[in-house]
């Protein structure tokens, strides 16, 4: 019998059910009724730390019996059996045991427990101990609830299953702090020649009453070119002669796997100079660092300031890594993860209303660690176009001694630097012990510096910093002749607040003066409301008097989703108000949001009055801002948005975010009716497909049959965890359920998800006694596929219905296991030929029917 859908009950299933209940009736019958000596029933066990498992039991007057095979498997613990007698150990392997039903005992650490007959049943295929014997020999206390027909086991012992359970997940954790991902299948990185991606654009006017009127428009095209990833940013301004300095290009190629060339960029180039340049650098640079993150040891804080409520994104080496948000007054702070190599930190800043800024800020970390035993180098070379046109290049060389110590030198050249153009210079980074770090660099004819940092467990943390200029250098354009830094930095946390602090002191030596600065911060929660304290204080050995001033920024989230910003500046030197600003915001309109601003400028005599409306459209962000004041009024206009072209449909998708330098992946479930992974014109998308992770922005095309992620970092690998429970049919299962994606820039990747529509089998094995046909449970059935290779081993439960989902399309044989027969002294009935065709809520082969009997003797 064939059934063409799974709503129906096959007749092998109902009597199933049937006989599971007259087996339930059964318990509360008298026992003068002649039922069977015994019952056999699979039943959940509970485990604790683990959770349920399935386990074959037997049932007798009332008593529950556990097979002993089983249950020792399941827990990992040793059994062999040998002339019907179980022999193993106990987690250690003096801890010994047998149990010898012939000789009516069991024998555990030398200790003799004796045996009676009702103790244990013997059936055809399995041996059963009472549930009891389990506890009070072994310490596995497993009970029985005829209520739940549960069985729940409590012991105190470090069993092997709980064990390997433990190990395993530790092994994970580490797997994950590590970055190491173990996939079903990878996607191989294929770098096109050319491929046309994505568009940024953006519109910003200014009207002002007292200057010059400005309108400022942006474009930014990323493609890939000869495989490498190809960016052209385009900047007019009315106010500003066209330059090319305002100009960004860049091709860049990045290929983890190679050995010498792992990066090598063209256009313009971060060269991370010593030197002061005042103009971009466009040349050449090549580095076999890799371009990605591989985690040393310790942290490095970083702290800024940006505007308030902004949250600003931390990247290392172009991977996202971590995310803050600004407080009242737009001071943020990072503990930027140190990486082996060359550690590239920039900043990226987006507003609480969806404002973005393309600003990047790229930062220098002074601690440089590599590998034990690895060399990695990156050598700059090209034009700074300021006037004069000087070249430039800088070689980088560093070298793991130890993975606590690393060395590097190199030379930089820039011309035009009167006391010598080349500067060779050595460095150092050491880790004396755990969040002890120094960094130290000596660049000939330039300075010298150091860096020393400590952090306590309880995070207080310590930095002093000293640089020595030479008094003749040129290269550096200012007359500092020394910097001394020190900053103290810990968290305070109390019942009400959380803050962090930070006491930061700086003195800058110059031939004829001396500048001090002092700063202490406290920026956190106070009672839920964010709060920002910062006192200055600036001292120069030719004042008398020092400047101090405090600044007090708040946020107060009021009701009907109004927020009160107020900010006030006090200078104790002049004993009066410098500033006072009040603004409050509002949500308006679903995606838009109204402010309202005053402020009060004290030392410029100006009030300031500002009204600004902002909308998020799903193309574009769009702003309006007017601020009036006594001295000069403006009106801004902004609009900002991006495209992304999938060029392998001809599918354009609008972003109200840059989409430049981003990755973008099209995942494409499909029923692969074939297996060969590939989908192929007959074969039909799934809709609803869905992903366990969440990265980047998750969208559907129309008929939600393929699910697009944009906003990916680009040269990371990441890992899709396809959810199974998505699907809409039990028969379609996803053939690699994690798979390993290696993002390219600007540009969509299709990700082919192949779901196999698997068919299914079920049947009965009947034992065949007197002309009498009996369900038979603990027997193996073997699916053979048409190259007699095994599809497939099932198990009967204990009333004889077995049943199997997971068998693709194709010719199959069905028969009981020889060896398991010849093991009982049983003959089966003939093997059985199915065919599971090819249907797309899956092929089910039903009736499939099994009987056994005694061979003969």
């Amino acid at each position: 019998m064939r059934l063409k859908t799974r709503t129906f009950l096959s007749e092998a299933y109902l009597h199933r059910v049937l006989f599971i209940f007259l087996m339930l009736f059964t318990f509360s019958a008298t026992a003068q009724e002649d039922f069977p000596a015994y019952d056999e029933l699979t039943v959940e066990m509970n485990v604790p730390d683990y959770g349920n498992v399935e386990i074959p039991i037997a049932i007798k007057d009332q008593d529950a019996y556990l097979s002993v095979k089983e249950l020792f498997d399941f827990l990992k613990i040793k059994n062999e059996r040998n002339n019907g007698v179980f022999k193993g150990f106990i987690i250690h392997p003096d801890s010994t045991y047998q149990i010898n039903p012939a000789a009516n005992k069991i024998v555990y650490k030398e200790q003799n427990f004796e045996l009676k007959d009702s103790d244990y049943i013997q059936s055809p295929t399995t041996f059963y101990l009472k549930s009891n014997f389990f506890g009070k020999v072994f310490g596995l206390h497993t009970g029985f609830s005829f209520r739940s027909l549960s069985v729940k086991l409590k012991t105190d012992k470090d069993l092997p299953v709980l064990k390997e359970m433990r190990l395993r997940k530790v092994r994970e954790n580490l797997n994950q702090v590590k970055g190491i991902v173990e996939p079903d299948t990878s996607i191989t990185r294929n770098y096109p020649f050319f491929r046309a991606g994505t568009l940024d654009w953006g519109v910003v006017t200014t009207q002002q009453s007292e200057f010059e009127n400005d309108n400022r428009l942006s474009l930014g095209l990323g493609t890939m070119i000869l495989g490498g990833e190809t960016n052209l940013l385009f900047n007019y301004s009315t106010k500003v002669p066209f330059n090319s300095r305002n100009q960004f290009y860049q091709w860049r190629f990045v290929d983890n796997e190679s050995r010498f060339f792992k990066q090598v960029t063209a256009g313009r180039i971060f060269t991370r100079a010593t030197s002061s340049l005042f103009a971009p650098v466009s040349g050449i640079q090549v580095s076999n660092s890799p371009f990605r993150n591989r985690r040393s040891f310790g942290t490095y804080t970083l702290s800024d300031y940006t505007d308030p409520r902004w949250t600003v994104e931390l990247y290392v080496n172009n991977v996202l890594v971590d995310f803050v948000e600004a407080d009242a007054s737009g001071f943020y702070s990072f503990d930027v993860p140190l990486m082996y190599g060359n550690t590239a930190v920039s900043l990226k800043f987006y507003g609480p209303y969806g404002e973005e800024r393309t600003e990047i800020r790229q930062i220098n970390i002074p601690y440089n660690f590599v590998p034990k035993n690895e060399m990695e180098y990156t050598l700059s070379g090209g034009i700074v176009e300021n006037d004069s046109l000087s070249k430039f290049s800088r070689l980088n060389i560093n070298y793991g001694l130890s993975n606590a110590v690393t060395i590097g030198g190199g030379a930089e050249y820039l011309q035009g630097v009167t006391n010598g153009e080349v500067m060779p210079f050595v460095s150092s980074s050491i880790r004396f012990a755990s969040n002890f770090l120094f960094s130290g660099e000596y660049m000939y004819g330039v300075k010298a510096e150091g860096l020393l940092s400590y952090r306590t467990p309880k995070n207080l943390q310590i930095d002093l910093n000293y640089i020595d200029y030479d008094k003749d250098q040129t290269a550096i354009n200012f007359n500092y002749l020394e910097e001394r830094k020190i900053s103290i930095s810990t968290p305070i946390r109390a019942k009400n607040f959380s803050m962090y602090s930070r006491f930061s002191l700086n003195q800058i030596v110059m031939p004829t003066t001396e500048f001090t600065t002092a700063q202490l911060l406290l920026s956190g929660a106070i009672m839920g409301i964010s709060t920002n304290l910062t006192t200055y204080g600036i001292y120069n050995d030719r004042v008398k008097k020092p400047t101090v001033y405090t600044s007090l920024s708040q946020n107060y989230r009021l009701p009907y989703q109004f927020l009160f910003s107020p900010q006030v500046q006090y200078d104790f030197s002049r004993e009066q108000f410098n500033n006072i600003i009040l603004e409050i915001e509002r949500p308006v309109f679903d995606k838009g949001f109204l402010n309202l601003a005053y402020e009060n400028n004290l030392l410029r005599n100006a009030h300031i009055f500002e009204i600004g409306f902002r909308y998020n459209l799903n193309f574009a962000q769009t702003s309006l801002t007017s601020r009036i004041s006594n001295q000069n009024s403006n009106f801004v206009q902004s609009a900002r948005g991006g495209l992304i072209l999938d060029d392998q449909t001809g599918y354009v998708m609008a972003s109200n975010r840059t989409t430049m330098s981003k990755a973008a992946l099209n995942i494409v479930p499909f029923l692969d009716y074939n297996s060969n992974g590939i989908k192929d014109p007959m074969e039909p998308a799934v809709k609803d497909l869905e992903v366990k992770n969440t990265f980047g922005k998750l969208t559907y095309n129309e008929d939600r049959t393929t699910l697009k992620i944009t906003e990916l970092q680009p040269y990371v690998d990441i890992l899709l965890e396809i959810d199974p429970n998505s699907l809409d049919n039990i028969a379609w299962r996803v053939k690699n359920e994690k798979i390993k994606v290696h993002t390219i820039p600007n540009q969509f990747q299709e990700i082919q998800v192949p779901i196999e529509v698997l068919g299914e089998i079920a049947g009965m094995v009947y034992f065949k006694e007197d002309n009498t046909l009996k369900g038979q449970g603990r027997i193996i059935v073997n699916i053979i596929d048409e190259n007699g290779k095994k599809a497939a081993k099932i198990l009967s439960e204990v009333d004889g219905y077995f049943t199997y989902l997971g068998l693709k399309p194709g010719s199959y044989t069905a028969k009981i296991d020889q060896q398991q027969l010849e093991n009982l002294n049983y003959k089966a009935s003939e093997a059985i030929e199915f065919e599971i065709k090819v249907d797309e809520y899956g092929d089910i082969v039903d009736g499939v029917e099994f009987v056994l009997e005694k061979a003969n003797e």
